[in-house]
């Protein structure tokens, strides 16, 4: 019959190294995540725009003969993208942008405007209206 023996084992060296060495890199590691913590909490955090509103929407005004103007007026804060659904000339400023568009002459048509900013993007959508051939209206 075999008795367990009272004398401990002993661990061998490449063990004990780890368990000498395991409070120490964890004290270390806890250490460099409270530093960069205190500097993440030191570096601004970059304003959010609000996403841009729009204050007019006119769409489409009929000119005649394929041709069709709209217009938009918004507030948006920050860099702004307006991108307009339909075919025509675009003429952008702070605020305010105008499409000279063109459709084919008797068809039915609708008209999407979208404002983008870097917290969002706001749309809005013409009636359906029917291209009118006939005069130019200047």
């Amino acid at each position: 019959m075999h008795t367990p023996s009272a004398s401990p084992k002993i661990a061998s060296p490449k063990v004990a190294s780890r368990k000498r060495f395991l409070p120490i890199a964890l004290s270390a590691s806890v250490a460099l995540a409270g530093i960069a913590g205190a500097i993440g909490a030191l570096t601004p955090v970059p304003a959010h725009a609000a996403v841009p509103t729009i204050t007019t929407f006119a769409c489409p005004l009929d000119n005649g003969g394929g041709r069709f103007y709209c217009f938009v007026d918004y507030t948006s804060t920050g860099a702004t993208t307006v991108t307009w659904s339909a075919y025509g000339t675009v003429i952008n400023d702070t605020g305010h942008s105008d499409l000279y568009g063109h459709c084919a002459i008797n068809d039915y048509f609708t008209v999407t405007v979208t404002i983008t900013n870097a917290s969002g993007s706001v749309s809005r959508t013409s009636f359906r209206a029917r291209c009118k051939g006939g005069p130019i209206i200047l």
